[in-house]
């Protein structure tokens, strides 16, 4: 997987610290600690830690920031071994290789997805003082329950086989998958002692690249290569996509112009927010 120098830079630091935050395979009990590690270990972007940690430096410095970047993709994680059971997306292949179920069986996958969860709020509260950890815990789980990544994951259970308005579909997505990015920003912000200025500009930036990301996403399930995407083509053909919606080029140009909206957001952090900005362009074009 070739990946921009500016991600590529920061994933050896991120790949360490999810290694020391997870049990090992060898701890009791073994099939847990392999399932979550199947998931969570596999070759990633890990676009959401990457936007926790370059939010930290566009603030002051990401040095503080790395548990909290690690406890982003461990949530995420978790989804993603939720959203491939049978019971939601039934999806046999995720990055690349049997889906967790698939790999480990639909059980262990469950218990694997809620320890996944539990551990990252549990690396938050031991890498951060207590004012810090309650408002880490407090973002994270607004990101993650009725009107985030939970809510948005019934809305698109609701909508499957069903047409729904673009006001609705946007709505899924910014839950489902704009919630987290929105944390992840936010999180890092914070862990580098930004104000509410910065925290609240770093979120509008979110906000609509995770919208973006979701877009493209919808167009790489249509027009992308599974040896790179890691998923079956058309694997949402029985869902209103944004690409089902507004056709191939009308995606493409909203996602543009979403990246375009993200990047207005970061006028007031000047050249400091190169970085960000860079991952706008990379999530408008990318192709994995």
């Amino acid at each position: 997987m070739e990946l921009p120098s500016f991600i590529a830079s920061h994933l050896d630091a991120i790949e360490r610290e999810l290694d020391r935050v997870t049990p090992p395979e060898t701890r009791r009990p073994e099939a847990l600690h392999r399932a979550m590690r199947y998931t969570l270990m596999a070759p990633s972007k890990r676009v959401r830690a990457v936007l926790t940690l370059l939010s930290a430096e566009v603030c002051g410095s990401s040095e503080r920031a790395l548990p909290a970047a690690a406890a982003i993709e461990l949530v995420h994680a978790s989804s993603l071994i939720l959203d491939d059971l049978p019971a939601l997306d039934n999806a046999a292949l995720r990055r690349g290789r049997p889906s967790n179920h698939v790999a480990h069986g639909e059980s262990m996958a469950l218990m694997a997805a809620f320890n996944l969860f539990n551990l990252a709020f549990a690396t938050i509260a031991a890498s951060y003082e207590p004012p810090l950890a309650r408002r880490l815990t407090s973002l994270v789980a607004e990101a993650v329950g009725s009107q985030g990544l939970v809510g948005g994951e019934v809305e698109d259970l609701l909508a499957t086989e069903s047409s729904i308005s673009f006001d609705a579909l946007e709505l899924i997505h910014r839950w489902k998958t704009g919630s987290l990015f929105v944390a992840a920003a936010a999180a890092g912000a914070l862990t580098a002692g930004a104000g509410a200025e910065r925290v609240q500009a770093l979120s509008a930036y979110a906000k609509n690249l995770g919208l973006a990301f979701q877009i493209v996403d919808d167009l790489l399930d249509v027009e992308g290569d599974p040896a790179e995407t890691g998923k079956p083509h058309l694997a949402d053909a029985r869902k209103t996509t944004f690409v089902s919606f507004s056709g191939v080029a009308g995606a493409r140009a909203l996602a543009r112009e979403l990246c375009e909206t993200a990047t207005g957001a970061l006028d007031t952090f000047g050249p400091r927010a190169d970085g960000l900005r860079a991952l706008a362009g990379f999530v408008a074009s990318r192709h994995m």
